[in-house]
């Protein structure tokens, strides 16, 4: 009897890192929620979460909970951040890896905040090509195995400016990015490796997380057609080129180096 309250009470114990984010109502309607969300195999909707704990006399508890509630979201992500490093710390190389991408949730409604409209690349001819949606950012650890594990912690929820409603403040995919690589910076003993791919690897999310007392690396995989540069020189050292007035708009890149599928041209060994 105590192996099998065993699970239960290390769940509790897990649970409870999160209870100072909400109210005593809401740390119920939160736990009961989670719970069934972990018990349920399928899609994570509330109808299948209910079901799963057996309290669909409850149904309308929680989805009130999910329409109306209020709680400090930041709180909640950084309370998982550090129960994810304590608990199973993920570290390669002595760095803690993160992976940052934009994903797509075609589920909408009318009444639904944060809808926006962009095109479906898929082939099917039946469907529309401009759908709606919402586009969240979303980062989570990467554990190093076979194959590699990738565990949620933080989301943002992006929608374009010209869509954004009154009186909210707009920030572009890039700098959600940036703002949650900091977050789990704050959260974490180790060095942050950052994983992106080529549409964050760009100065908004690069030169923020270079800068400080604990600089986050990022890590990315460039095109093969890169357009590659070296580095500008000193403004003093750059010379006029042919045809270049004194004094003119400055350069913004160096020379041209050769993209990375033609990269025998790097002249590095």
């Amino acid at each position: 009897m105590d192996d099998a309250k065993r699970p239960w009470t290390r769940w509790q114990q897990l649970l409870s890192e999160f209870a100072t984010a909400f109210t005593s109502p809401g740390w119920v309607r939160f736990a009961q929620w989670v719970t069934g969300m972990v018990l349920c195999d399928e899609e994570h909707t509330i109808t299948q979460a209910v079901t799963s704990l057996g309290l669909q006399e409850q149904w309308r508890n929680w989805e009130r909970f999910a329409e109306y509630g209020a709680w400090d979201e930041r709180q909640v992500e950084r309370c998982l951040m550090e129960l994810a490093d304590r608990e199973a710390p993920a570290r390669f190389a002595g760095y803690r890896p993160v992976a940052a991408d934009d994903t797509k949730e075609l589920r909408w409604s009318l009444e639904a905040w944060g809808v926006c409209t962009f095109k479906h690349a898929g082939r099917n001819a039946n469907q529309a090509k401009l759908v709606r949606g919402h586009n969240w950012v979303v980062m989570g650890d990467l554990s190093p195995g076979q194959p590699w594990m990738y565990r949620p912690l933080a989301g943002r929820l992006y929608i374009r400016r010209a869509q954004l409603p009154k009186g909210e403040v707009f920030r572009d995919r890039l700098e959600l990015a940036t703002e949650m690589l900091r977050q789990v910076q704050g959260t974490s003993a180790a060095p942050i490796l950052g994983v992106v791919d080529g549409g964050f690897a760009r100065q908004k999310v690069v030169r923020p997380c270079s800068q400080g007392q604990r600089p986050i690396a990022i890590l990315t995989r460039p095109r093969r057609d890169a357009r590659l540069y070296e580095a500008l020189p000193p403004r003093e050292q750059q010379g006029g080129g042919k045809g270049q007035r004194r004094g003119g708009r400055p350069r913004k890149w160096g020379k041209r180096l050769p993209s990375p599928k033609q990269h025998a041209g790097w002249g590095v060994k």
